[in-house]
């Protein structure tokens, strides 16, 4: 990936951090999850993401008037540039198919859609 500093193909997503889940822009504070690539298994992982995407469709059914759901990012500030470059947390940067694969995504919310009866119209 390109570094937002340096412009050079040298940024690497950081082997541990936290991924922030929005939803039409929005999120709970408890929208986001840990992630470890050095000792979490593929499953592992994907427990998280349908933890919090669960735990908001939810809390999300709640509400008298839903927008339908198009657009949910899942971004983080825990990438690294091998030429030293320093991130902070104003360069939030997408993880989808970089930790988590878009269909499993996909999957997850068209899954809790309809156990929630939620509208979604997803773009990525």
């Amino acid at each position: 990936m390109y570094c937002p500093i340096c412009f050079n193909d040298t940024l690497k997503v950081a082997s541990s951090g936290v991924v922030k889940v929005t939803f039409n822009g929005k999120a709970k504070a408890t929208s986001q999850f840990f992630y470890n690539l050095k000792q979490d298994k593929p499953q592992e992982l994907l427990k998280k993401v349908r933890a919090v995407i669960s735990e908001y469709f939810e809390w999300y059914a709640t509400f008298q008037n839903k927008d339908p759901l198009n657009k949910i990012e899942m971004t983080s500030c825990d990438f690294l540039c091998s030429t030293g470059c320093k991130l902070n947390v104003t360069h939030r940067l997408n993880i989808i198919d970089l930790i988590i694969s878009k269909q499993d995504i996909i999957d997850m919310l068209e899954t809790e859609a309809t156990r929630f009866n939620i509208p979604l119209k997803l773009k990525f």
